[in-house]
């Protein structure tokens, strides 16, 4: 379930531009006006203010909050007025850039959203940048087992549906651990490994991971603690397993990981996952998070942050 609140009565869309236009005038822009109208509009009316700003004003909003805000602030915002599917398109084209850091916003997009979310994330990012996806990835990542997990989990269109094959989940648990036992072996060859995670559909993999478990007396992510990581596979493929295996609990993992007092806030990592599911599921987010930590993610936030930002990201988040 979404976290963000829309109000029951609200402007038209040519108020809303004028008021972001008056938010941006005079001696400096008065951010708690933008917050207070683009935190609380929902995707497709942030689209139709965007059009009428555009229209009025004959220039891209965009670009106007990327001249009038900076920082991280001015990125989450960004972000937020984006189309939904193309602001995961252009976190993927970020992501390509510096592939071997940024790959679990890869795994995120190709394996937290359902199979025709995925699709459309790829068709607007063809529209986008004249290319697809998969060209990117693949020229982003030296030949070896990251580049071929990656491609898979693009390239690939999940069945969907609950249906489970048993007899399958546990042969293929077992080819799983081949590829495990080989990896600890020094052996880099996992192309059954990786067709297994790149073809199966959710469902599958869960009952295929729990037959794991279940066989060896260990979760295939604590299995998969290989030793030297130079390419960032082994950590790809751990993200992989997890967001496959229980989506919610891996972003509940990057959260707590983004707000990790000792590391200092990862800000970028904490804007992806409020900005990309506060229309989506972040709700169900909250509620694993505060169930894992006692503590409301609001709050959690609102402690590792300040300024506009703050305020910002903690209107998207909601509270409980």
């Amino acid at each position: 379930m979404a976290t963000i609140t829309v109000p029951q009565v609200i402007p038209s869309p040519t108020e809303d531009a004028d008021a972001l236009m008056k938010a941006f005038q005079g001696w400096g822009t008065d951010e708690q006006a933008v917050i207070s109208i683009l935190a609380y509009r929902d995707a497709e009316q942030r689209k139709q203010i965007r059009l009428a700003y555009q229209e009025k004003y004959d220039e891209s909003l965009l670009q106007r909050l990327q001249s009038e805000l900076t920082g991280d602030f001015q990125t989450a915002m960004c972000h937020w007025v984006l189309d939904p599917v193309e602001r995961q398109a252009a976190m993927a084209n970020a992501a390509t850039k510096c592939i071997h850091e940024e790959y679990p916003v890869i795994v995120e997009i190709a394996c937290a959203n359902s199979p025709t979310e995925l699709l459309k994330v790829k068709q607007a990012y063809h529209a986008l940048y004249k290319c697809s996806l998969e060209e990117d990835v693949a020229a982003s990542a030296p030949a070896g087992n990251l580049r071929s997990l990656l491609l898979a989990l693009v390239s690939t269109y999940r069945y969907d549906g609950e249906e489970v094959d048993g007899g399958l989940a546990r042969s293929e648990a077992e080819l799983i651990h081949e590829a495990v036992k080989n990896g600890e072996n020094g052996t880099t060859d996992d192309g059954e490994l990786i067709r297994i995670l790149g073809t199966r559909s959710k469902a599958q993999l869960g009952a295929t991971f729990s037959c794991f478990r279940d066989e060896h007396g260990t979760t295939l992510t604590k299995a998969l603690r290989r030793g030297s990581d130079p390419t960032g596979y082994t950590r790809a493929l751990r993200t992989t397993v997890r967001c496959v295996w229980d989506a919610n609990n891996y972003f509940v993992k990057v959260l707590r990981n983004a707000m990790h007092e000792s590391a200092g806030t990862d800000e970028d990592s904490l804007t992806r996952v409020v900005v990309t599911h506060a229309e989506k599921d972040l709700r169900d987010i909250k509620d694993v998070f505060r169930k894992t930590t006692s503590v409301a993610l609001e709050q959690a936030i609102a402690k590792e942050t300040s300024g506009d930002y703050k305020t910002f990201i903690v209107a998207l988040v909601g509270s409980q």
